[in-house]
This record gives structure tokens, sequence and C-alpha cells, in this order.
């Protein structure tokens, strides 16, 4: 079963724009955790979907293309600098690193250690 932390739930009813999953994971498994855990977001992007894992460019121009946004009006919020941060910046879209272990953030990187914290960046004000 895919790992759901506490403030998940949180962030997806009070964020004030869509949250869309944009996961590496298969679209069964990712839909089941979702139904499991009661989680409602806007929609959901696989590499299943895109055939392509991040951090290539597909499964984020997917999620861009499919929603009608651009990428200067997306933020992608991941727990990987790889596979999360730098994909998504090579596709134009700003990201915050979801920095759970406190490790050392490289310099330019907005990183975050819970996702209620995204409400205090940059990019939800």
């Amino acid at each position: 079963m895919v790992t759901v932390f506490a403030e998940s739930k949180d962030f997806l009813e009070q964020c004030p724009v869509p949250v869309y999953i944009v996961s590496n994971i298969d679209r069964d498994d990712i839909r089941s955790a979702l139904e499991y855990h009661g989680l409602k977001p806007a929609g959901v992007f696989t590499s299943e979907d895109a055939r392509s894992y991040k951090p290539r460019e597909e499964i984020f121009q997917l999620a861009l293309q499919s929603t009608g946004l651009s990428g200067s009006e997306a933020v992608h919020i991941g727990d990987s600098l790889s596979s999360d941060v730098k994909g998504a910046g090579a596709a134009g879209i700003h990201a915050i690193w979801l920095n759970r272990s406190g490790r050392e953030v490289p310099e330019g990187v907005v990183a975050i250690e819970n996702l209620l914290q995204a409400y205090g960046t940059d990019y939800f004000k």
C-alpha cells in the first residue's frame, strides 16, 4: 500500500487550487491507495499514462496539457530532488522539494518539511 502522510488529507481539502497527482506509480495502485485513504485529488497522471517515468518531461507535459495549464501556472511538490524538482523544472514548472528528512537544501531549491508548509511559499501567495 502507498504511504500517506498525516497532513496529506488536510492539504488536499484545504488547498485553494486544484491538486493533481503526478506519480511514477501505476494507475491501479495509485487509484487503490487514494480510495483506501479517502483522498480526492482533482486528477491523477501516472507514468503508465505517459509511458514515461519522472524525471522525463512527458509525464509533466501530459499533466499540463490535460489540465490546460502552462508550466508557469503550476507548482509541483515532490520528495525527490532528481525526479520531482529537476523533472518539473525541466518542464518549466515551479517545484517545491518535500524534504521530510531535513537533508541539506541545495541553493536555489524551495524546500518544505510537510505539505501544509507549501502555503507559506511564494507560489501560494
